[in-house]
């Protein structure tokens, strides 16, 4: 399935003029972007869980 999306996602961008190594390169990158995201988003969540509600700090 994934092949599949890759191959419409060339047509396309061959379609829009880029070259194939362009539309190559432009998948990779979206892959690795989309990678850091999911990676920031389960750090971003590992914080809030760590840092407990907003606002709420205990002080002994």
């Amino acid at each position: 399935m994934r092949q599949y999306y890759e191959d419409l996602l060339i047509d396309a961008l061959l379609d829009r003029g880029f070259t194939l190594e362009e539309a190559q390169r432009l998948i990779v990158l979206q892959e690795r972007v989309h990678r850091e995201r999911a990676a920031g988003e389960r750090q971003a969540g590992r914080w809030q869980r760590e840092s407990g509600p907003q606002g709420h700090h205990d002080h002994n």
